[in-house]
């Protein structure tokens, strides 16, 4: 952090608005100076305040309206205001920090006091203005340094060189690593120690393998090595440091001691192989001749059964003959069973003879009665053919008369409305034609007044007597349904 510009203003021995350009001088070093109680202090107090809210001394601590001047009137409002410059990297940002202490001013209002609380503002170099509430920490955040250390590093009061000087080995590296910015090498320091303490259980871990597979490993007797390896086994299994040297001298005859045992080993092998093969040839023998063994006795069994067999002969030959007989009488029994069968159901087919035999003249009866009834049915038919055939031409005759009525259906109604019954209609127009359907309205008339007076009928043949009726929708309908049906 580098200071630039300083503006004061009823800020401790300064009353009125005092700017300090600290750009102005050509040099880097130069030095401030004054009468006592001339203010040269109060510049510093303003630097530390503008960045931390506090004056510089730590003996001394001054804050709010302890630090506004006495030398100007109550209304002028008192405040700091520095600009500083802070590297980023390659590049330069400016900032300007604005604190204005808690102080006392008049009313506005009336006669009295108010006291007015502390405000800061934090010009960022785009131009911003930083968030009021957390404008302290980002400036702690920019400079790096915490007040004290800045006071110790930085800018150290009168008479307070010497806290620095005493100050305690941890609290000196905390100052001069933010100063020179060395944290990252303590970083680097600590990440050491981590895998130091890391590889060191590694190495803890592996040396205990080490002890365990040497505990576990068995030596030979009877060879050079031996001797040498269990020393140095013992010698590393009690060993506290476990020297590596030692370890590298046994596993060099170790190495060796392998070699040679796996030089015998393989010697073992093949003799182990030559072996093999001696024992597979001789338990090929033994099998062979074990099979060989079993023949023998199987035909020393054989010859024993032969011989007992050739005694049981004449038996064995007997029981060959009955057992033909026997499956020559089993053959016979079977055709004496369907013998008897067949005997069986010939006396069941005679006794049927006999039955039907009984049965044969009735049924002879019977069936000269059927065809006697066939033969009348037969006439009869003939006749009824006959009828039907009569009948079937007077209803086509009849037919033809109808359909002659149905031309002269009014006539018909006159004759009903004449005196003639319905029921007569047919026969009427079955005896004397169509003409007689033809009379004019005067006939009718004529005709009704002739039955009415005599009771006679009209000289139409067949009708003994006729009934004189009375005109009426009845008889009407009576004839037109008679008319209808036919």
């Amino acid at each position: 952090m580098r200071p630039l510009k300083l503006v004061m203003q009823a800020f401790g021995s300064y009353g009125n608005r005092t700017e300090i350009d600290f750009e102005k001088p050509d040099q880097n070093l130069f030095l401030i100076t004054g009468n006592t109680g001339s203010g040269k202090t109060t510049i510093f107090d303003a630097i530390v305040f503008a960045l931390y809210g506090e004056a510089s001394s730590n003996a001394n601590k001054k804050n709010g309206a302890e630090l506004q001047s006495q030398f100007v009137e109550i209304g002028t409002e008192p405040f700091v205001s520095l600009t500083f410059s802070e590297k980023n990297g390659h590049e330069i940002d400016f900032y300007t920090v604005k604190r204005i202490p808690r102080h006392v001013r008049p009313l506005k209002r009336g006669s009295g006091e108010k006291m007015v609380s502390e405000e800061v503002s934090l010009t960022m170099p785009d131009g911003s203005e930083y968030p009021a509430k957390e404008t302290d920490a980002k400036l702690m955040e920019i400079v790096g340094l915490t007040k004290e250390q800045f006071m110790q590093v930085a800018m150290i009061a009168q008479g307070e060189f010497m806290e620095l000087l005493r100050a305690k080995s941890d609290d000196k590296k905390m100052i001069f690593r933010k100063l020179f910015h060395t944290g990252l090498y303590e970083e680097i320091k600590n990440e050491f120690a981590v895998r130091k303490k890391e590889k060191q259980a590694e190495i803890d871990q592996i040396r205990m393998r080490c002890i365990a597979e040497i505990s576990r490993t068995e030596l030979p007797e009877g060879l050079e090595q031996t001797a040498f390896l269990k020393e140095k086994k013992k010698e590393l299994e009690k060993s506290k440091d476990f020297s590596v040297t030692v370890l590298e001298q046994f596993l060099e005859k170790l190495e060796l001691l392998c070699e040679e045992l796996s030089k015998r080993t393989k010697e073992a092998k093949k003799t182990v192989e030559k072996r093999s093969q001696e024992r597979d040839h001789a338990r090929d023998a033994a099998a062979k001749a074990s099979q060989l063994l079993k023949s023998f006795v199987q035909l020393e069994d054989a010859e024993k059964t032969l011989q007992s067999l050739k005694g049981q002969e004449e038996a064995i030959t007997e029981q060959q003959e009955l057992a033909v007989r026997v499956e020559d009488a089993w053959e016979v029994q079977a055709v004496y069973q369907r013998l008897l069968d067949c005997k069986k159901m010939l006396e069941k087919l005679r006794s049927d003879l006999q039955e039907q035999t009984e049965q044969l003249p009735n049924l002879m009866e019977d069936t000269k009665l059927c065809i006697q009834n066939t033969k009348d049915a037969k006439h009869q038919q003939e006749e009824e053919v006959a009828a039907f055939t009569k009948v079937e031409e007077k209803v086509k005759k009849a037919m033809e008369v109808f359909t002659k009525m149905e031309a002269a259906g009014q006539d018909v109604e006159i004759l009903v409305g004449a005196g003639v019954s319905a029921a007569n209609i047919p026969a009427l127009a079955a005896q004397t034609g169509a003409r007689a359907f033809h009379l004019s309205g005067k006939q009718v008339l004529d005709s009704r007044t002739t039955f009415r007076r005599e009771g006679v009928p009209m000289g139409l043949p067949g009708f003994s007597e006729f009934e004189i009726w009375q005109t009426s929708e009845a008889n009407i309908r009576a004839a037109r349904t008679a008319l209808d049906a036919l």
